[in-house]
């Protein structure tokens, strides 16, 4: 019989569990409703660092609501690498299992067997779609945003449907249905010995051996009163819990973000006596080809571009934009195409840079993409800069943000920059570096630009390579009211991403 769930005592048996994985240090959710000192604060987090489940919205999580067989399908699908549900090869493929999971006992009822290509006309009729179009259930659509996953379940045997053939996307899940599906994703192996629940009577005869499973690899337990309750409903927060659990057992992730194998960081190659000022202030290096620049956003206002140029700077780096550091809103910069109008315009060489307070890998795809979309006209020939920064303020969402996170969300931003034909840069301080910020042994396919502002512009004592160098925050350039970041630079602009040729961009004004 179905009994009615005891909140409290169930609640400290997902408390008990709790303690039991691997705390989340430093990284928190971004869910203005997931309080850090409850029970399932780390394992939301984890499940949002790994990107397992996915909150209501960008600023919402709702732990108490019901998890459902769509979310819960969607967690193992990811946990698989989102593999293309007809075992066909994607972009980035994981390995695909050997053999086909059996359907838990309480699924008597066989699968409908799969169509062949040949029979897609006399099923679907007269609208001539391929087979390979099907919806895997009659109630989940084409529409449905979890369709990859469960077209994906229903194939591996991971979830299936009811016996009358619908899936019921957005029912919630038991207790044992939880440990059925999980059970089955590992083969069904053999508990040790059965668990003596008060409440066993109450387990469904098909589940009772995914229940003893769940409970000797510590996956799910009772309550402090030793009831397992199977029949209960799960709710997100515990949902979370178990499937950070999962993850953590059964698929080696830990807290973090998992990053590629270190490599060496060269050491600063540069001579110190090669570093001169020259008449107008501006750092010359004697010992190898370099150019001059500064960077540029809205809090310089108005530039007078023709100045700047003949002030004898060679590039400038423009914010395009960045994320706010409270809300996490994506913003243009006030004056981005008015810098890059005049900068282009007066024969300088851009690059652009985006301020980032991205918490996650996909937020920094987001930044990075919206980012495409704004310099896609323009003959962009420096870097494309991932510049985060975090901010110690009141309410501020990056504040004791990891340098696991950082670094992983720098490497999500970089590819989507790298793929897209431009050439991605990292920007950070010598204290960024040292302290675990920025852990550039992971990042030493880019290159890097370092900000370092030393006493009467003293050559820099940073210890790593570097590419260019922020090397003056208090500059004075002719064209620009006030100060001004200065930069020397060493690396050399190659493959320069060019707009259509065919007649002139916007910005050219002749």
């Amino acid at each position: 019989m179905t009994q009615k769930r005891p909140l409290r005592t169930l609640a400290a048996g997902l408390a008990a569990l709790a303690l039991t994985l691997t705390p989340v240090h430093a990284v928190k959710t971004t869910y203005s409703d997931v309080d850090e000192s409850l029970w399932y604060a780390a394992p939301i987090a984890f499940c949002q660092q790994h990107q397992l489940m996915d909150g209501i919205s960008s600023s919402v999580f709702l732990p108490s609501a019901l998890i459902t067989r769509a979310a819960l399908a969607e967690a193992l699908y990811r946990l698989e690498g989102s593999p293309e549900p007809d075992g066909t090869e994607g972009e980035a493929p994981p390995e695909e299992e050997s053999e086909e999971e059996k359907k838990p006992e309480e699924e008597k009822k066989k699968p409908e067997e799969e169509k062949k290509p040949e029979d897609a006309e006399e099923k679907n009729g007269a609208d001539g779609k391929d087979a390979e179009e099907e919806l895997p259930f009659p109630d989940v659509g084409a529409d449905h945003p979890n369709l990859a996953a469960i077209r994906w379940a229903k194939e591996s045997g991971a979830v299936s449907g009811y016996p009358d053939g619908r899936f019921g996307p957005e029912d919630p899940v038991t207790r044992e249905q939880i440990a059925v599906l999980l059970w089955t994703d590992q083969g069904r192996p053999e508990a040790a010995s059965p668990t003596p629940y008060a409440d066993r009577e109450d387990i469904s005869d098909w589940a009772a051996a995914a229940v003893d499973w769940a409970n000797s690899v510590k996956l799910m337990q009772g309550t402090p009163d030793n009831r397992f309750l199977p029949l209960e409903n799960t709710s997100r927060a515990e949902g979370a819990t178990i499937i950070a659990s999962y993850a953590r057992e059964f698929y080696g992730m830990t807290e973090g973000y998992t990053l590629p194998e270190p490599s060496e960081i060269p050491p600063n190659p540069y001579r110190d006596g090669a570093f001169q000022l020259d008449e107008r202030g501006y750092l010359s290096y004697e010992d190898a080809p370099f150019t001059r620049g500064l960077d540029v956003s809205a809090h310089q206002k108005e530039v007078d571009w023709a100045k700047v140029a003949a002030a004898g700077m060679d590039f400038a780096m423009i914010r395009a934009g960045y994320r706010g550091y409270t809300l996490g809103t994506i913003q243009k910069d006030a004056y981005f195409e008015a810098n890059m109008a005049g900068a282009l315009a007066n024969g300088l060489e851009v690059g652009v840079y985006f301020f980032s307070q991205a918490l996650t890998p996909a937020e920094a795809e987001e930044e990075a993409r919206l980012l495409l979309e704004w310099i896609k006209d323009y003959p962009i020939t420096y870097p494309v800069v991932f510049d985060w920064e975090e901010q110690d303020k009141e309410g501020s969402r990056t504040k004791d943000t990891d340098g696991n996170t950082i670094t992983a969300c720098a490497l999500a931003f970089c590819q989507v920059v790298e793929d897209a034909g431009y050439t991605p840069m990292l920007y950070g301080s010598p204290r960024k570096v040292y302290t675990g910020g920025i852990m550039l042994e992971y990042l030493q396919g880019y290159p890097f630009w370092l900000a370092h502002y030393t006493k009467d512009t003293a050559p820099t004592t940073f210890r790593y390579h570097y590419d260019m160098w922020q090397y003056s925050s208090s500059g004075a350039v002719d064209g620009i009211e006030g100060s001004v970041d200065l930069n020397i630079c060493f690396w050399s602009p190659g493959g320069a991403v060019q707009p259509d040729p065919e007649e002139p961009p916007w910005w050219f004004r002749p």
